[in-house]
């Protein structure tokens, strides 16, 4: 299964621009939590997630908080929760103090959590060519560690084929984030929405990054971002989530 067709070599959410943000403009950070629960402790963890999510309607909270469940990889089982679409500001004057929102988790959740690891995420919308709906029910996640020193080849590799994606109208959705706190430096994060899993099959409608360069910028140039790109990366790691909408809180509008 191709992710995204990267290249030869290199064949490869959260989100639509985290456009459920309640806010009219929605800012590019995502806080995301990594819970991982107890063993034999899963209903317990999920019971109490949604008994948080009854609190949080109870506080008339304006900030959602939305759950996604790893299916695959390393971290299978682990669930991650997160608010999107803030603004750095926003995390300065929550509508639900800080320490309230603790204090529930701790209660309600925390004794059934093994392990959580915090992270900060930014969207890159002139990368991203995200969905126009919240409608996908998996969502790919590809991890991205670029080389030291490699930064600025990466960069400009994703921005040029972000050009030729444009360009030529691809019919691919995507879209791009890059880690800025709570991890390994030169971090990158692409993620793709699946309705089901029978729209994880390549569809041949969609063409490679090489063909939408070469057909953009001619041979020469679709060579040149694909060589920064393949030097710049050091690995990859894919994962595939699901959308928990039983676990989220979503501020009625």
């Amino acid at each position: 299964m191709k992710l995204l067709k990267l290249s030869t070599a290199l064949s490869v959410l959260l989100l639509a621009a985290f456009s459920v943000s309640a806010q009219s403009q929605p800012g590019n950070i995502a806080g995301l939590e990594f819970q991982t629960p107890k063993n034999g402790m899963v209903k317990q963890y999920e019971d109490g997630r949604k008994q948080k999510v009854a609190w949080h309607k109870q506080q008339n909270d304006n900030q959602g908080l939305y759950v996604f469940e790893t299916l695959t990889g390393e971290r299978t089982g682990t669930y991650i929760v997160g608010r999107l679409g803030l603004h750095w500001a926003d995390m300065d004057k929550p509508k639900v103090s800080d320490a309230a929102d603790l204090a529930q988790y701790q209660a309600l959740v925390g004794a059934s959590v093994e392990k959580l690891t915090t992270a900060y995420y930014e969207f890159l919308p002139k990368w991203s060519n995200p969905p126009t709906d919240m409608n996908g029910k998996y969502t790919e996640v590809v991890t991205f560690h670029v080389r030291y020193g490699h930064g600025d080849d990466f960069r400009s590799a994703i921005a040029r084929g972000a050009e030729a994606r444009q360009k030529m109208n691809s019919l691919l959705h995507y879209s791009w984030y890059r880690l800025v706190n709570g991890g390994r430096g030169g971090t990158f994060v692409l993620t793709i929405q699946h309705a089901n899993w029978a729209s994880m099959e390549d569809d041949p409608a969609v063409k490679s990054l090489r063909e939408d360069l070469r057909a953009a910028f001619g041979e020469q140039e679709a060579m040149s971002v694909i060589e920064r790109l393949n030097s710049s990366v050091e690995d990859t790691y894919s994962e595939l989530i699901e959308f928990r909408p039983d676990l989220s809180y979503i501020p009625a509008k």
